[in-house]
């Protein structure tokens, strides 16, 4: 698991979007991008990256960038011949360099970025996340990251305030909204912190848990923690009338997501507004946060 600490920065606002009380930061999660899949919804996303810049946010990649190979199709790619390989390598890295230069607007604006499922190992054992993370100038997380957010300007000997943040690309899926979040809840069992996110599941769904907490000298209060999957911008149908009968039967077929009957992905992400606040009667702090769908 990777760890770290990140200030919370204040980015320049062409608007004022307040969700949480004493507002330090928007942070809006960006992953299961899958550029260059079937009827990639282009407009759709960098509208929603333009939004958060506007806005002042900054962003964590969730994974899955590009419509790279599977799990399945990774192994199999395993056994070709090098030079095969390195043609291989070259088409994603031209594919990679064309999306990176898509979102080269955003550089300066991310915490980090996951690995997904759906990636790419180079002959030089980088990966396809690797060289995202590198072009947008931010860190590669890997599998998972617990990341502690610290605001500006929180008093220097009270580290409750801070948000703690744990990202995961996701495992699991649903056919229903609420099943989606039963994987991301299990984490409040075995990780501590006030943010916990997957994606994987294309779905966007949050829920706030509220647990009872006792500060320091000793005043009740409850501490909000969310949790969420953070949605997609896989089109799993894509519709268009009946092709010719002379024309491909594949073409019909519709992609993978179509073709499992899978419920349609959620398009979009979340934003989350993250703060501080001293605790009524007490000399501790404790987050404030809000998310919107």
């Amino acid at each position: 698991m990777i760890t770290g600490t990140v200030l919370l920065k204040q980015f320049p606002r062409r608007v004022t979007f307040q969700l949480a009380a004493n507002q330090q930061g928007l942070l809006m999660p960006v992953g299961d991008v899958h550029y260059g899949s079937q009827a990639w919804p282009k407009t759709k996303f960098l509208d929603h990256l333009r939004w958060g810049m506007d806005r002042g946010a900054f962003f964590v990649g969730m994974g899955e960038y590009l419509d790279l190979a599977s799990f399945t199709q990774q192994k199999q790619i395993a056994n070709l011949r090098e030079d095969v390989k390195e043609m291989l390598d070259e088409m994603v890295r031209d594919q990679l360099g064309e999306f990176c230069e898509l979102i080269s607007f955003t550089r300066g604006r991310w915490v980090g970025l996951l690995e997904g499922d759906h990636k790419w190992n180079f002959m030089d054992a980088s990966s396809s996340g690797q060289y995202v993370a590198g072009r947008l100038n931010t860190k590669f997380l890997g599998t998972s990251a617990l990341i502690r957010l610290q605001p500006i300007g929180r008093p220097v000997d009270h580290p409750e305030a801070d948000t703690m943040l744990f990202v995961h690309h996701g495992i699991g899926s649903s056919r229903l909204a609420g099943g989606h979040l039963h994987r991301v809840e299990d984490l409040l069992k075995w990780i501590q912190a006030d943010v916990y996110l997957m994606g994987h599941s294309h779905a966007k769904v949050a829920a706030p848990v509220d647990r009872q907490v006792m500060t320091p000298d000793g005043v009740h209060h409850h501490r909000t923690t969310i949790i969420a999957r953070t949605g997609g911008f896989f089109r799993g149908y894509a519709s268009h009338g009946p092709l010719k009968l002379t024309e491909p039967a594949f073409e019909s077929y519709g992609t993978y997501a179509e073709q499992k009957d899978y419920t349609p992905s959620a398009m979009g992400g979340l934003c989350i507004g993250i703060g501080y606040e001293l605790v009524d009667g007490s000399e501790f702090y404790r987050p404030t946060l809000h998310v919107s769908l």
